[in-house]
């Protein structure tokens, strides 16, 4: 299925999601021929000052100041958006009220209904909170983009992490429309780090791309004492790749969640752009 529908996730505090995240988000748009809209996390700190703390540090004034900061940096992002978007790609402007800090689960389920969520991976304290809720709970695929986002990763070689899994063939499927743009595309299996099945190596991932007009290659990899997220990462980093396709691992307990550990690496470094799905 091609992707006509992106929604790139933006916060409005403490500070404004960076300009980078949102050309990224236009370049891939104009790539694949979607549309683009904004899922916008506006941030409203609750009062929750007392007598004391207004006494000594004029808590409400401070609290005050900070909700009309995230408030400007919200219009500032919307314009910003919508300028560098342009009227043939721009699609709609979703605006969720957090309470405090930016939480990911109505932008989950607001996130169903597009073919891509995009979520700016930089220092913002919330960026892996939002990354697993929308990667776990819209059951839409995700891309993780990094600090100057992609700038230097053009799309054009593209490594497919591969172990027969369920989330790595949904994966799979969903990064299509990508690699039939890619120059390159190699799918990677990392070895020595837990069994893998044997009904579905890495040359039958080879030919089942061949049926959609891709051209790919197959290649293993020794995990060496590491785990598989950060086997791919080096295998990407000394192959010059500018996007990692895998599916995610995990499940949820309370709104908390357990991640596998190729998973969590993946979600606490940055540097190359990731798709992942659940």
């Amino acid at each position: 299925m091609p992707i006509r529908d992106i929604l790139l996730q933006l916060n409005s505090y403490p500070e404004r999601t960076p300009s980078w995240a949102i050309d990224g988000a236009v370049y891939l748009a104009e790539r694949l021929g979607a549309k683009l809209s904004a899922g916008l996390c506006q941030v409203q700190i609750p009062d929750v000052s007392n007598y004391l703390s207004q006494l000594l540090v004029r808590s409400k004034d401070v609290i005050a100041a900070e909700n009309h900061k995230s408030a400007d940096n919200a219009v500032q992002l919307m314009l910003r958006f919508d300028e560098a978007v342009g009227p043939d790609r721009l699609g709609e402007s979703i605006v969720v009220a957090c309470p405090a800090l930016v939480t990911p689960w109505q932008l989950a389920a607001r996130a169903r209904l597009y073919d891509l969520a995009v979520v700016p991976v930089y220092g913002h304290p919330e960026t892996r909170s939002i990354a697993e809720g929308l990667a776990f709970e819209s059951g839409r695929p995700v891309l993780l983009l990094p600090p100057e986002g992609l700038a230097g990763h053009r799309l054009d070689n593209v490594v497919i992490g591969w172990d027969g899994s369920r989330a790595a063939a949904r994966a799979l499927a969903e990064a299509l429309p990508i690699c039939e743009l890619a120059r390159s595309v190699t799918v990677v299996t990392v070895t020595g780090e837990k069994p893998l099945p044997e009904t579905s190596p890495p040359s039958q991932v080879v030919r089942h791309l061949s049926r959609h007009g891709i051209s790919a290659q197959a290649a293993c990899m020794r995990a060496s004492g590491q785990d598989a997220g950060h086997a791919l990462r080096s295998y990407c980093k000394d192959n010059g790749a500018d996007l990692l396709v895998m599916g995610a691992y995990g499940h949820a307990r309370a709104r908390e969640f357990v991640l596998g550990g190729a998973t969590r690496s993946i979600l606490h470094e940055q540097g190359l752009p990731v798709l992942m799905s659940h």
